[in-house]
């Protein structure tokens, strides 16, 4: 709406702004600080304001919100209206008897955010927040037109941190500095409250051997994590796969979706250990069957020892192969013939001579 003419004000509100401004105008003027002033004039790139105290202050558009140019300004903003204002820099000018400011009204409303969200953190509420970018440790967040940071642990999605951009992420504030433009938030503490009931239900309902769907949230050395209705059940590094592995990553990827029986429920401390690789057979149960004395395989480094090497027959098995007097080398992940020397099928160990050099075969059940 195009304001012609300036609206009539009583008395008693006009005094009362006179009051407010007075009041600012004694106040000391500084950069950060938010302060009453009134528009002397409508330019063609922003705005003259009268701050008090012998000084004045100049709003550029950009500083303008919802503004682009001065016909923009003249419908929004008029002479001698009275408002708020954030000063951003005091500048020089030729004018030495009054002391100048750069202002910004886009700023006053982004700033009183900041008590919201000290409110929102009071009452350990969940905020909003828009994924803008992401770091190593993590990913950037506007929250009520401030910059926020989420580190990666405080994170439960099963996605990678670049698909996160742009996505609107529930949040609890963690810790927050109005000096310091600090602002910590956590959206697996608004993930774990939204999900309470879900949790308490799958928890009551959980058993030692269930079997259950799940997805990859969260991805350790150690392991990973799988949201099972709400619960971060551990999928231990040792549960994954019968196979060697030396990280989580060499077999499974954040977001994979699957099927992982129960190992253990810990009703009290809401923990969940889950197994994969009990989902399939024990390849050691067959081990009698698919392998014998005397008999030539090929298999593939998987560690180098002190005495010798362990090497892969077919997943999840593994031999050992002692060094020799011929001072022989193996190579990680390389593939060698070998003779089966013993079979121990009840201790899970195999043990092998490189081609040729098999003698004193032992078999024990």
């Amino acid at each position: 709406m195009v304001l012609s003419t300036l609206p009539e004000i009583s008395d008693e509100v006009r005094q009362t702004f006179e009051s407010l401004l007075q009041k600012s105008f004694e106040s000391d003027l500084k950069p950060g600080i938010i302060t009453l002033g009134e528009i002397l004039s409508i330019e063609k790139d922003g705005l003259m304001v009268d701050i008090g105290g012998k000084s004045e202050g100049f709003v550029p558009m950009k500083e303008i919100q919802d503004c682009s140019n001065a016909d923009d300004l003249k419908s929004t903003y008029y002479v001698n209206q009275v408002t708020e204002f954030y000063i951003l820099n005091e500048y020089d000018n030729n004018d030495k008897a009054r002391a100048h400011y750069t202002l910004s009204l886009r700023r006053v409303a982004i700033w009183k955010n900041w008590d919201r969200l000290l409110e929102e953190k009071a009452q350990n509420k969940i905020v909003e927040a828009t994924v803008t970018a992401t770091t190593k440790g993590g990913v950037i967040v506007s929250v009520l037109g401030f910059k926020g940071f989420i580190p990666a642990s405080q994170l439960r999605v099963a996605k990678m941190l670049s698909e996160l951009v742009g996505e609107n992420l529930p949040a609890k504030i963690l810790e927050i500095d109005k000096l310091k433009n600090k602002l910590i938030l956590s959206h697996r503490e608004a993930i774990f409250e939204q999900k309470a009931n879900a949790r308490k239900e799958t928890l009551e309902q959980l058993n030692q051997g269930d079997e259950v769907d799940g997805a990859i949230v969260k991805i350790t050395d150690f392991g990973v994590f799988i949201d099972i209705n709400g619960i971060d059940g551990l999928l231990p590094l040792s549960e994954i796969t019968w196979r060697r592995i030396q990280h989580p990553s060499e077999v499974l990827t954040l977001g994979d979706k699957l099927k992982v029986t129960v190992l253990a429920v810990d009703r009290k401390l809401q923990r969940i250990s889950l197994s994969l690789k009990r989902m399939q057979e024990d390849p050691w149960k067959t081990v009698k069957q698919n392998y014998q004395i005397g008999q030539e395989v090929d298999g593939r480094v998987s560690k180098l020892l002190n005495s010798g090497v362990l090497a892969e027959l077919t997943p999840g098995i593994e031999a050992y192969c002692a060094f020799d007097q011929t001072g022989r080398e193996y190579h990680m992940k390389e593939s060698y013939r070998f003779r089966i020397v013993s079979i121990y099928a009840h201790d899970r160990r195999i043990t092998l001579t490189y081609q040729g050099e098999a003698d004193n075969a032992e078999v024990v059940s």
